[in-house]
Order: structure tokens, then sequence, then C-alpha cells
């Protein structure tokens, strides 16, 4: 597969109001692994698997790999991205709930210190469901005071963290004995 092409393709897809989804066989999902082990062209990389038309479980592995390791702020933005894709939508596609694994490294995306990232892991959290719950104590140690409202991050971790709430406090009141 040629990378920079394809993200090349995508952008001008996006450019021009479309999706920029590509289709990817199995030799180019395994050039792209490859690839994500190697770091190599890691934002194209990242861009070209956040536009695959279909989800594959066989990016879980590197994509939680990345998640773990230390990355500038910009590519792990692209790998929360391919994470809703290929870890959240591929597992809940077969039925399977979300790994400890890698709810432990969402978790400990929360408190980056770049507002983009939390900003980011909340918007990947929402895509988990109800297993979503799991981060719910966490949101007031981050929740930003109202002096850092100003930073559209800031302000979009606020929102998306009341939005969270709501949802999850409906759901504990229609619970049976609650």
């Amino acid at each position: 597969m040629d990378v920079a092409s394809t993200y090349q393709k995508i952008l001008d897809e996006i450019q021009r109001g479309h999706r920029g989804l590509v289709r990817l066989g199995p030799n180019d999902i395994e050039d792209l692994c490859r690839q994500l082990r190697e770091r190599r062209d890691l934002e194209q990389v990242l861009c070209i698997i956040g536009h695959s038309a279909t989800s594959s479980s066989q990016f879980e592995g590197e994509i939680l790999s990345l998640l773990s390791g230390p990355l500038p702020p910009r590519e792990l933005v692209f790998t929360l991205t391919a994470a809703s894709k290929h870890i959240v939508e591929a597992r809940f596609l077969r039925g399977e709930r979300l790994t400890f694994e890698f709810l432990e490294a969402i978790k400990a995306l929360l408190f980056h210190r770049e507002p983009e990232v939390v900003e980011w892991t909340l918007r990947l959290i929402e895509s988990c469901g109800n297993q979503g719950v799991y981060f719910r104590r966490e949101f007031d140690k981050i929740k930003p005071p109202p002096w850092k409202w100003f930073n559209a991050h800031q302000r979009a971790v606020r929102e998306i963290i009341a939005l969270l709430e709501r949802r999850w406090s409906s759901v504990e009141k229609s619970k049976p004995g609650s």
C-alpha cells in the first residue's frame, strides 16, 4: 500500500465534503499493522486506519500498544479515533466486552496534560456505551474549573462529562429498587 497517496486521497475526499473512507484488503491491513509496530508515518497510517470502511480487530493490539506508550498529542488523538472504530466498534460487533487493559489505558489518558487529548478520550468513552461507567469516579478529578472554560477543549471536556453524567444518572434512576 502506498501510504502517502492513500492519505492524500482521504484528505482530498474530506475537503470535497465526503467521508474519505477507504476499503482495506488483508494485505493492506497486514502492511498497516507492520507500520504501526515500526511507528513509521504514524499520523498518516492512523488516519488511513481511522477512515477504513470497516472495522478490523487485527489493529487492536497495535492500537492498544500506542495508547499505552508515549506519543505526541496529535498522534494520540488519531490513535483514539482509530481505537473507537477498531477496538470499541469491532468488539461490540462481535458481542464482546472491552478488556480491562484497554479501559486502564484510556483511564490514564483522562489525566493527560493536553486538554485536546482529554476531550478525545471522553469522546471515546462516550462510544463505550454502558461500559463507560467504569470511568465515572474519575470525572470529578478532571472537571475543569470555570476560569478554564474559555479554552474550547476544556469547555468540550466539561460538556461531555455533563452529558455522560446525565445519561448515566437516568439509567441508574430506571433500575428497579432505586
